[in-house]
């Protein structure tokens, strides 16, 4: 039986689309192959630096060697099957029959699954909107991810299978899994939106949204289902510009894990001369008490101090409450590598002053979070470092046009602080649960706002590109050709019409708007054809052929029936005419409607509107704008509101422009590429530095104090 739904796209388009959505797929995934296969080198070239015997030194450089043979065979393979239908699982037991299964491939096995699980539950929110439209576009009456040939397990089965001649030992082979996973699949979010963005602009179910899981809001009621949220365009538009959230937490480990080390040994040196040292549990209790008297104190009225010296009246305060004894090296460098983080942030230019204060509030509950659990800042799924990536996103886009009357400002303070000033950790989690649910939820509405703006703009910009494209087409067929002004109106109105509404349905390849371009072709032939008998045979035979494609062409633009008949009519009347059947028709005589009549041709339509490109723009900046990704973030000025903060959205791969949104998703302005430039150059814009997360810049920061710091004691 057929499938009820609305059919899919012709054979020919579906195949050119999966085709080009591959080309898109390898692109992306090329440069991070070569990344995996470099990190493997230096993997097992420091595995058998390590290797406490010589065999187990000679089986790592020699697999070592291996890959370096292999790699590119490799990379050919696995890119070549991109796109293919994913591989059925292989039978291991005849029908009917049960047998054991090989210890390493269930091993082999498991970690492929396991490898695919992870990936499709971290993106499952592109997944879910991408499993569905590649269903819908391969026909398929049920949404199987399995059968998603872009899809995470499809991908993991074949670079299995592109590695499957490497002869390495099976600890060799889960390390390529590993370091696979961690470089070619940290790269499918951006290219999972790019697909799904391509589909949707094609017409593969443009209005579908993706379910977040339930999970990624955690402070949401666990009886609410989770809310239908439209894709965010704007934040993955051909960009890759945020990596995903388990690269983030390999690198921000990995920059915790040294600054804590390099923390603590410092601490260590430093009290090496004490002899007494206060006991870890009471000392744990001293510094809870002594948090607490300072997140205590916005409500009293006071100021808190800034991060790092709060971090020093911490440890003060505890060591005198043990007359003198100095807190454990690991208890020092909690507290103090948490307050050098947050005076980091405190200097983040990407932060907007007024929203410093509201940061810095954090730094008392992550302090008091981070002695129980140290890793906490570096933890993607920490409910409070969740908390403090969505205040940090909030603080990036903040300014006063959104927020005029500092209402959400003060809200959000007024709320930090009394997380801050709970009496301990359990009392404020109810707090940060009902705050992230809030910050989630506008977060949720700023980017269906921000789609909604794409999607007109995307919109409008594909009308633009496709009226451009039938004009010229129209152009090149009409050419120097005399042809009467009924022929001259009804090519460059009702049947322009047509042709722009099938380069959007269809493309511009597609056999259906070639043969409606067929049509114009003809109709301009019968106008300027000879009176010979052959081109009057040729004129007859084409005209219930040209009456059936006006007919049905004019209906899909919605024609009413008395015009398609009238028009038809006049049709057959020309063609008798120009047969030599009928005298002229005195409707081919009619002056043909005015240059500038809304659907008439025009030499480059929409060029009326542009204002002049701005005169000397600086190359090197113009060549930065056109680099720049979607996320990121402007400052532009503004006389009367001051400065304005807005984010790159959306480039538009027709005309280059750039669309700029606020904090709250909503349209602020659309500027071509020259422009931006030259206002970047003028100094009435300027681009807010987002290399990587602010946390994440925090950490690399304090990291580099940190270093200084016992460099110049090194030198005291």
């Amino acid at each position: 039986m057929s499938d009820a739904r609305a059919l899919p796209l012709p054979t020919a388009t579906v195949a050119r689309t999966l085709g080009e959505l591959a080309d898109c797929l390898r692109a992306r995934l090329r440069e991070p192959l070569v990344a995996l296969f470099d990190g493997m080198d230096d993997t097992l070239f420091d595995l058998g630096e390590r290797a406490r015997s010589g065999e187990i030194q000679q089986r790592h450089f020699d697999a070592l060697r291996e890959l370096r043979r292999e790699r590119n065979a490799i990379q050919e393979r696995f890119l070549a099957t991109i796109g293919e239908p994913p591989p059925a699982p292989a039978k291991t037991a005849g029908d009917g029959e049960l047998s054991l299964i090989d210890s390493d491939q269930l091993e082999d096995d498991l970690a492929i699954a396991s490898m695919a699980a992870r990936v499709a539950q971290r993106l499952s929110h592109l997944l879910h909107a991408l499993d569905q439209r590649m269903a819908w576009l391969q026909g398929d009456g049920a949404v199987d991810p399995a059968r998603n040939p872009f899809g995470p397990p499809g991908l993991c089965l074949a670079f299995r299978e592109a590695a499957r001649p490497l002869s390495i030992d099976l600890q060799t082979r889960l390390i390529l899994y590993k370091i696979f996973e961690r470089q070619v699949l940290a790269a499918l979010e951006p290219a999972y939106a790019e697909i799904n963005v391509r589909l949707a602009a094609i017409g593969v179910l443009p209005m579908l949204g993706h379910a977040r899981g339930r999970g990624t809001h955690p402070g949401a009621p666990a009886h609410e289902p989770a809310p239908i949220v439209a894709e965010p365009l704007a934040a993955h538009l051909l960009t890759g510009h945020h990596a995903p959230p388990s690269t983030l937490d390999d690198d921000q480990r990995e920059l915790l894990g040294a600054l804590r080390n390099l923390l603590v040994q410092q601490t260590s040196a430093a009290l090496a001369a004490q002899s007494r040292l206060a006991p870890s549990a009471q000392s744990a209790d001293a510094i809870e008490a002594a948090l607490t008297r300072h997140g205590a104190s916005p409500h009293a009225g006071q100021s808190l101090s800034s991060p790092r010296t709060l971090a020093r009246q911490i440890i003060d305060e505890v060591a005198q409450a043990f007359d003198g004894a100095q807190l454990p090296p690991q208890q020092t460098a909690t507290v103090d590598m948490v307050g050098r983080v947050f005076e980091a942030l405190s200097h983040d230019e990407s932060i907007p002053e007024p929203m410093q204060p509201v940061m810095q509030t954090l730094t008392v509950p992550v302090m008091r979070a981070s002695l129980r659990h140290p890793g906490l800042i570096a933890e993607h799924d920490h409910p409070l470092r969740q908390l403090l990536d969505l205040v940090a996103e909030t603080a990036i886009g903040w300014c006063t046009s959104v927020d005029p009357d500092a209402r959400a400002l003060n809200d959000l303070h007024y709320s930090l602080q009394k997380i801050a000033g709970s009496n301990s950790a359990r009392d404020a989690e109810p707090i940060v649960a009902h705050l992230r649910a809030q910050l989630e939820q506008q977060r949720r509405r700023s980017e269906l706002a921000e789609q909604r703006a794409v999607e007109a703009h995307a919109g409008r910009e594909r009308l633009w590109q496709a009226r451009r494209q039938v004009n010229q087409a129209l152009l090149q067929t009409i050419g120097k050709a005399a042809i009467p002004s009924w022929v001259q109106y009804l090519v460059t109105r009702p049947w322009m019409n047509c042709l722009v509404l099938l380069w959007l349905r269809q493309g511009p390849e597609s056999s259906v708007y070639r043969d409606a371009l067929g049509f114009a072709e003809s109709l301009v032939w019968c106008a300027t054809a000879g009176a010979n008998r052959v081109e009057q045979l040729r004129m007859r035979a084409m005209l219930p052929i040209m009456e059936t494609q006006l007919r049905q062409g004019l209906a899909t633009v919605a024609y009413q029936d008395p015009e398609i008949r009238q028009l038809v009519d006049e049709l057959q009347q020309f063609v008798r005419y120009r047969i030599g059947d009928l005298p002229a028709p005195a409707f081919i005589e009619a002056a043909p409607p005015a240059g500038s009549a809304p659907g008439s041709l025009a030499t480059d339509p929409g060029s009326v509107e542009e204002q002049p490109l701005p005169r000397n723009v600086n190359p090197e900046v113009l060549a930065r704008v056109r680099t720049l990704r979607p996320g990121t973030w402007f400052t532009f000025a503004d006389q009367s509101k001051g400065s304005e903060r807005a984010k790159l959205s959306w480039v538009s791969p027709y005309s280059g422009r750039c669309l700029f949104v606020n904090r709250n998703g909503l349209k602020i302005s659309e500027q071509r590429p020259e422009d931006l430039a030259f206002a970047i150059e003028q100094g009435l814009a300027s681009i807010v530095d987002s290399d990587g997360p602010p946390l994440q810049r925090a950490l690399g920061n304090a990291l580099h104090a940190a270093r200084a710091d016992g460099d110049d004691a090194r030198i005291a």
